[in-house]
């Protein structure tokens, strides 16, 4: 490409910053705190939580409520979904607790804090994240990532989702930088992967567990995040290579 890259976009859960892993914890936890949490399975309990997540999303792209009204919701959302209808004030606890675990139990993916300092060296670094702002940012500062992260863009407070293209519109503008200076790196194939690539921006598919890709001659993959200099270069040869050919139907 005869651009310059200048800007790294970064989905933030399970592409950074261990979600899947923390809200596990958190279940595990629960499940011992409250014992009507262990009628559900495990998995079950995990798969619905995040089921409730994109429901949220579909009820703020179709305008029926705005994102701190869905967010009020959210819990007993998931509770009605997996079986357990509780009374309100039980709904705000649980909701009070899982938030709480939730941070607590958070990690970073291996590798990612110096990653994210190498990167912040030599480019904007903007989180482009299908969550509400608030909830990021404590995770952000408890991973201790604030000081390599320049802008956080979260789908909720803005009303747009990835694969959105308002969404990465909305990033760019932030950074100061065009599609073309740009790269989007998420484990996300239909937000972050095919949303960046409509958008005119280079993506780069996080596959952390080695799952089929979708296009099997797909070029542009990260399975680790170190050592920091390995990736970086990574980063920057897919970058040069330009825009892989993917099916967008």
């Amino acid at each position: 490409m005869s651009e310059m890259l200048k800007t790294i976009l970064l989905d933030f859960d399970n592409t950074i910053y261990d979600d899947i892993g923390s809200i596990r914890r958190v279940f595990i936890q629960l499940r011992k705190e409250y014992r009507f949490f262990t009628s559900v399975p495990l998995d079950e309990l995990i798969s619905r939580f995040y089921y409730t997540d994109y429901k949220m999303q579909d009820m703020i792209r179709e305008k029926n409520a705005n994102p701190q009204e869905i967010n009020l919701r959210r819990t007993d959302m998931f509770l009605q979904n997996v079986g357990l209808p509780l009374k309100s004030d039980k709904v705000d606890e649980i909701h009070r607790r899982i938030r709480e675990l939730h941070i607590n139990y958070g990690k970073p993916i291996p590798g990612a804090g110096k990653l994210l300092r190498k990167l912040r060296e030599k480019y904007r670094v903007v989180v482009v994240t299908n969550h509400m702002g608030d909830y990021q940012r404590d995770k952000i500062a408890k991973s201790n990532f604030g000081d390599y992260i320049d802008f956080l863009v979260p789908a909720y407070d803005y009303g747009v989702f990835k694969p959105e293209p308002e969404i990465y519109q909305i990033a760019l503008k932030l950074a100061d930088s065009l599609p073309e200076e740009a790269v989007m790196i998420g484990d996300n194939w239909k937000a972050d992967v095919k949303g960046s690539l409509q958008s005119g921006i280079v993506p780069i598919w996080v596959n952390f567990r080695n799952q089929p890709c979708p296009e099997e001659d797909f070029p542009n993959v990260i399975r680790f995040l170190s050592p920091a200099d390995e990736v970086a270069k990574k980063i920057e040869y897919y970058y040069s290579q330009g825009f892989p050919l993917i099916k967008m139907e």
